[in-house]
């Protein structure tokens, strides 16, 4: 009997043993299953992508037994399928974000995981150390971190590329201000009938033009949403230190509005825009490259590869930078280029992993930026240069282009193909105080309660203000009578007290 009850007792210690030993197995059998992240970036892939990913799987999966899925959101579809894909609870674990691409609304939705300082130590330490302090004041969405920041922020302005050569072959003046362009346009109408003067895009481009000449009229202005989804009609003065919020149809803003849309609406008539600007989904840069515009807009970040394949072709590019009366732009705050973790995610641990490796480890960035070395580039006298044989309008791979803008860009080395103008341009942005730092890109906005009126204003700014931004207008001051009054229906007035409220809150906060 004690014999038998010993045996019974041996019985039971060896099975737990064994449920423990396959515990055990089980559990490391997990750990060496290969996790695979599934991403969004903005814009298109570029034709190497295939490559590119396939390097990028081999070095994870090396590193930290991971690979990554990226898919895109095309420009054309980006106001409204961004929100789309957050909103349909798809398995997905992280996607680009920014100030400017819906960051706050959707953090304050509940969309984005929360990310802690700890969470950034142990998993992104690299990272952790190149992240300056102030990114994390940045990010704060009642109180919480729910994105991750680039360790560099961008010294960039809106820039729009012509040909040079094209310009001087029909003798126009060298272009000094954005108006001057009329003499370039009129020019190519003439002479190159393959070519629109200015082929627009319904989505990027759309009310760039109109804005460079308001801002070439006086101070810039932006809108308190700054393209995050949504037109709200209330603008911030860039240069105006009083934080006070502006109303599109009043004071200077308007004044400069009209000039623009009256020299809008002169090109429009006189055939130098495209007539399918809503419809067209193809950015001005792309049909730049094409041939198909005379000019390219951008911003003098993302024209690099622009330039390169110009120069390819033994075109001359010249830029024109978009700057106000005072040569300032709005200096890029940290959360201008970030990603954030979807709040579903089950993968948060590897995304942290991966994209510390991405944004900070050398080998990484340069792969995510510039391609395969060899095959898109080779380091050539501490630059960035072509393989011989290859022209940039055959890389399959240009910088910049894949739409990694978040890596630590310092420690890119420069181009061996930027152009002086382009070198001596970059020198400016960084030596002649053109960017001004502003609170209002760093600002969250809550629209709760403003969620209606937003809506009918984005409505009414697409029906009755694109069409004055893009020349279409026939009685400009009637347009801007209408468009004045449409807004104020929409509930303009309201929003405007209820933003005004959240900035005077927000300053006190950070003072």
């Amino acid at each position: 009997m004690i014999l038998s009850k010993c045996k019974r007792m041996m019985l039971a210690v060896v099975l737990l043993l064994s449920a423990f030993t396959l515990l055990g197995a089980e559990t490391k059998a997990d750990a060496k299953k290969t996790v695979n992240l599934k991403g969004y970036l903005l814009g298109a892939a570029p034709d190497g992508m295939p490559d590119v990913m396939t390097e990028l799987n081999k070095k994870l999966k090396n590193d930290i037994n991971a690979t990554m899925e990226i898919n895109y959101i095309g420009w054309g579809d980006f106001q409204s399928k961004y929100p789309l894909i957050l909103a349909s609870g798809q398995d997905f674990d992280w996607i680009y974000t920014a100030n400017w691409a819906f960051y706050f609304q959707q953090a304050a939705k509940g969309a984005f995981m929360e990310i802690t300082e700890e969470m950034l130590k142990k998993y992104m330490p690299r990272h952790y150390a190149a992240l300056a302090k102030t990114a994390y004041q940045e990010t704060k969405v009642n109180g919480k971190m729910y994105m991750i920041t680039t360790s560099t922020p961008d010294r960039k302005i809106p820039v729009t590329l012509i040909r040079g050569d094209l310009r001087k072959k029909y003798n126009v003046p060298v272009i000094k201000k954005y108006s001057d362009l009329e003499a370039y346009f009129e020019a190519i109408k003439k002479n190159e009938p393959g070519m629109t003067p200015m082929y627009l895009d319904h989505s990027y481009d759309i009310g760039r033009p109109s804005g460079a000449l308001q801002a070439q009229f006086g101070d810039y202005y932006f809108d308190i949403l700054f393209a995050t989804g949504s037109g709200s009609g209330i603008d911030f003065n860039l240069n105006d230190t009083s934080y006070k919020l502006t109303y599109y149809l009043e004071g200077a803003d308007l004044a400069a509005r009209k000039k623009a849309a009256e020299i809008m609406q002169r090109w429009y008539d006189k055939g130098y825009i495209n007539r399918d600007v809503f419809a067209n989904t193809v950015r001005s840069k792309d049909s730049f490259n094409l041939g198909k515009s005379a000019v390219g807009i951008g911003n003098s970040q993302d024209t690099q590869a622009n330039i390169a394949d110009a120069i390819a072709k033994g075109w001359e590019v010249e830029i024109i930078p978009e700057l106000d009366m005072k040569n300032h732009y709005a200096a890029d705050p940290h959360i201008n280029n970030g990603i954030a973790l979807a709040a579903n995610t089950r993968n948060a641990e590897q995304v942290l992993m991966a994209m510390d490796l991405i944004m900070e480890e050398k080998s990484y960035n340069n792969l995510v930026y510039f391609g395969i070395e060899g095959k898109n580039y080779v380091i050539k006298d501490n630059k960035i240069a072509l393989p011989e044989g290859l022209t940039a309008d055959k890389n399959t791979y240009m910088p910049d282009a894949a739409g990694f803008w978040f890596t630590n860009k310092d420690q890119h080395l420069p181009s061996a193909l930027w152009t002086e103008q382009y070198i001596n341009l970059r020198k400016e942005i960084k030596d002649k105080g053109y960017l001004v730092p502003s609170i209002f890109l760093t600002m969250p906005v809550n629209t709760d309660t403003i969620k209606t009126e937003l809506a009918n204003l984005n409505q009414t700014i697409v029906q009755y203000m694109q069409p004055l931004q893009i020349g279409m207008a026939r009685d400009i001051d009637a347009a801007f009578k209408t468009l004045d009054e449409k807004l104020k229906a929409a509930g303009v007035m309201k929003v405007k007290d209820e933003l005004q409220k959240q900035v005077d809150v927000y300053i006190k906060s950070i003072r």
